[in-house]
């Protein structure tokens, strides 16, 4: 991956006002602070080195071999503001830092005329917290908490490197991320991925390391031990005469025995890495079972609260049951309940009659001068409108009928041409015939008129 500079970069005149030192210490300009700061960050976290000194920044961000001139102001200015920290002080302890505080003076000065500030270590802050938690959450994903020396600084050189390790390590014990044993270090123990700190190391965490050691050591004598085995068997075949074969295969001999000794030591450290670490699991497993039975301890309920609030559950059942069975016995029938009860009754035995009787109650103007298409089918029913006219109003149809057939009737010209006769015959264009007076239908009353049956007043009066 190539690191991609800023697009100033390729540029020359903004370049040239980049690398130049800054005018006044007092007056800063934010856009070379945030240039170079920007690139700052960058850097360290292409090279993987949160750790940078003076020198090594001016070699980095040279520009066509021209070290920035004010890269002490810009670290000075990214110190002030907390980005960036001296090594010093990232692992400074409150009574370092008290004591820091009352020899600042003098060692301001020395300092200055005597130590060499370009060497002096400064800590990209961003940089550095990415490397840890990168690191933690490796750490965690694979759920092992207990590493050889050799097993952490591998892991831990893919997140940072090769010279800022110890560096890296020295600020994990800081915060008490891991926990180290041994002088030198010989094994590594990692905080839970739940807690806030590493726990101590323990015995069995100190014999599960050298077990883990001493594998590792067997292993590789036992490679080198196979492969010295299978080059003097290969000597062996290829040697020119017969007694410096024999030396070839008595070597082989030696180192076979060897390999059998070291291949059954290390299935014993193997057998005795697993009850170790068997042992380590039994114990987590019983820790958790000794804080779940103290908070079933504390959680626990009385017999007593348990019957008592079985009797209330009881109680409100009933009560809930002598509720329903009060509101299911109240009788809710009244007299009007009776009322719509025949009036349901009537109802039913509108809809049981038939559709042309229904219709002929149920209409209110009917035109007495209308002509009925076919006067047969009603002759059936004349009892049944001779039961609904009363006796004054069929004397009062009586004598309307005979005016009407003593009325002269109109004179009828009868046209026997073509043309006529298609007049006639037209269905969607009928002839239009004589509607009688309306002075003899306005003689009828008002009862009269809104009695059902008016269209049958011819065949009642025949």
């Amino acid at each position: 991956m190539v690191f991609k500079w800023p697009s100033e970069w390729r540029d020359s005149d903004a370049m040239s006002y980049f690398i130049s030192d800054f005018a006044s210490t007092a007056v800063r300009p934010s856009r070379k602070l945030n240039f170079w700061s920007n690139l700052i960050c960058a850097v360290c976290q292409y090279r993987k080195s949160p750790f940078v000194s003076i020198s090594e920044l001016k070699r980095c961000l040279a520009w066509r071999g021209v070290a920035p001139q004010c890269l002490e102001g810009v670290l000075e200015e990214m110190h002030n503001q907390k980005t960036v920290l001296k090594l010093e002080k990232l692992t400074e302890t409150w009574s370092q830092w008290g004591l820091g505080v009352l020899v600042a003076p003098l060692t301001s000065v020395w300092r200055r005329f005597v130590i060499d500030t370009s060497e002096q270590k400064f800590v990209v802050i961003s940089v550095l917290e990415e490397c840890r938690s990168n690191l933690m959450s490796s750490v965690h994903y694979n759920d092992n908490l207990l590493f050889t020396i050799q097993e952490w600084n591998e892991l831990a050189l893919t997140f940072i490197h090769p010279n800022n390790l110890e560096n890296l390590n020295t600020y994990l014990v800081f915060r008490c991320d891991i926990a180290v044993y041994g002088d030198p270090v010989s094994l590594v123990k990692v905080k839970a991925a739940n807690k806030k700190t590493v726990s101590d190391i323990s015995q069995i965490d100190i014999a599960i390391g050298k077990a883990k050691m001493t594998k590792s050591i067997l292993s590789t004598q036992v490679k080198e031990l196979s492969t010295k085995v299978n080059e003097l068997l290969s000597a062996a075949r290829k040697a020119k005469n017969k007694n410096e074969a024999l030396s070839h295969l008595r070597r082989k001999k030696l180192y076979e025995r060897s390999l059998l000794k070291r291949e059954g030591a290390l299935n014993n450290t193997e057998s005795l890495l697993l009850q170790l670490q068997e042992s380590q699991h039994n114990k987590t497993v019983l820790s958790t079972l000794k804080v779940g039975a103290e908070a079933l301890k504390q959680n626990k309920v009385s017999l007593s609260e348990v019957d008592d609030i079985m009797d209330q559950l009881d109680e409100y059942k009933s009560y809930e049951d002598d509720l329903n069975s009060a509101m299911t016995s109240l009788d809710t029938t009244t007299d009007s309940d009776i009322g719509l009860s025949e009036e349901l009754a009537s109802l039913l035995a509108e809809d049981s009659e038939p559709p042309a009787k229904k219709q002929l109650q149920t209409r209110e103007v009917i035109d007495l001068t209308e002509d009925t298409p076919d006067n047969s089918s009603f002759h059936d029913n004349s009892s049944f409108h001779a039961n609904v006219l009363t006796s004054e109003e069929l004397e009062e149809l009586y004598s309307i009928q005979q005016e009407l057939e003593n009325a002269p009737a109109p004179p009828v010209q009868l046209d026997r041409s073509q043309a006529a006769r298609e007049e006639f015959d037209d269905v969607e264009h009928p002839v239009e015939r004589e509607a009688p007076p309306k002075e003899m239908t306005a003689r009828l009353s008002p009862e009269l008129r809104r009695k059902p049956g008016r269209k049958l007043v011819g065949i009642l009066l025949e």
